[in-house]
């Protein structure tokens, strides 16, 4: 005689829901995976870094900068070639592109880290390369620069004007003095003094200084480096986001002989004490390269 066991159904059994099968047979208890039990779940606390992990992993980088080249990007290679030209490092210099145009140059000596950042400002290609010392946890993707330097000309200052105490009363009038070019300080170029200023990016440049009853304009050098809209360093007038000053023409129309001449017989002239200032540029022209002799 057969002993009474449990009739197993099948999953179609299952599926229509014969009237035979008990509602226990529903609810079976399953063997969890343990790989099922552990998806998704979070690691709780964070990892504790020792002071000596942290000795550990700085050292690398003890002697290392964070760059950035203003207002222009440049490939890895080239400005790798162009920083060693610029600082002559007595050792192999490792360039590390962190993404958002920021590098990290890496050093193994002190006396290079030193050069870079005490012997600049340091310019490739008539733009500004901002130089820090490297930091743990920094993101490019957050990191800002908010000031910048820049050389600028004064056109046809008076020699006596040269002497180092003014030109430093200049600098700092125009921003933060950083530099005074060397034929200026020993007064070889008499066509313009030239300095190295640092400025914010966030306000206008000045046009123009005076010196006691003397009014000395400013020329700031650079491609694509001032805003003739708005007259802040770092974007030009396409993408000014400032507000940017609406200037009329100055292209005459009717009269091309005449170059003050406007439509309509206006004038360009404007009354005493309502001039505006405009700001001023000079880019350096671009060499050309010299093919083979034919």
């Amino acid at each position: 005689m057969e002993e009474d066991t449990p009739r197993l159904h099948s999953y179609k059994e299952m599926l229509l829901d014969k009237q035979d099968i008990s509602e226990a047979d529903y609810f079976v208890p399953e063997i969890e995976n343990p790989m099922t039990q552990q998806k998704g779940k979070e690691t709780t606390g964070p990892i504790i870094l020792s002071y000596e992990d942290k000795n550990r992993l700085y050292e690398p980088w003890c002697y290392s900068i964070i760059i950035k080249l203003f207002g222009r990007r440049m490939p890895h290679y080239l400005l790798r070639s162009k920083l060693i030209e610029l600082w002559n490092p007595f050792e192999r210099l490792i360039l590390i592109d962190l993404g958002w145009d920021f590098f990290i140059a890496k050093f193994g000596k002190e006396e290079n880290l030193a050069k870079a950042i005490q012997q600049g400002p340091w310019f490739i290609s008539g733009s500004f390369l901002s130089v820090r010392r490297w930091e743990p946890k920094f993101f490019p993707h957050e990191a800002t620069l908010s000031l910048t330097a820049i050389w600028v000309r004064l056109p046809q200052l008076p020699t006596e004007f040269y002497a180092k105490e003014i030109l430093e009363k200049i600098g700092r009038k125009l921003g933060k003095l950083l530099k005074i070019d060397t034929c200026t300080s020993v007064t070889l170029r008499g066509i313009y003094a030239r300095i190295c200023i640092r400025v914010p990016l966030e306000s206008p440049v000045a046009t123009s200084v005076t010196i006691g009853d003397y009014k000395q304009s400013v020329v700031y050098e650079g491609e694509n480096i001032l805003c003739m809209g708005c007259g802040r360093i770092g974007h030009t007038v396409k993408g000014c986001s400032h507000g940017m000053k609406q200037t009329q023409s100055t292209t005459p129309q009717d009269n091309p002989e005449c170059p003050n001449s406007k439509p309509n017989g206006e004038s360009n002239s404007k009354p005493d004490g309502e001039e505006e200032e405009e700001w001023k540029i000079v880019s350096f022209p671009r060499r050309r390269k010299q093919g083979p002799p034919t």
